[in-house]
């Protein structure tokens, strides 16, 4: 299986799995009405939007060398 297909982001309440962090968190505040954070799964900072989660992970968190 292509790494890119997994989907590596599972419900903590129904067990549904995302391919990314984002459908997670639209599919927890939707189908079961949790108002929760977005977490940096790599060092456990939160925010409130799932751009800012986007935006501190490409600066600390990114591999990429410009």
């Amino acid at each position: 299986m292509i790494w890119g297909l997994l989907r590596r982001y599972r419900c903590d309440i129904c067990d549904k799995s995302f391919r990314h962090v984002e459908e997670l968190m639209q599919h927890q505040q939707v189908v079961h009405g949790k108002d929760s954070m977005y977490e940096c799964r790599a060092c456990k900072m939160t925010f409130t939007n799932g751009e800012d989660l986007k935006a501190h992970a490409r600066r600390y968190h990114s591999y990429k060398k410009n």
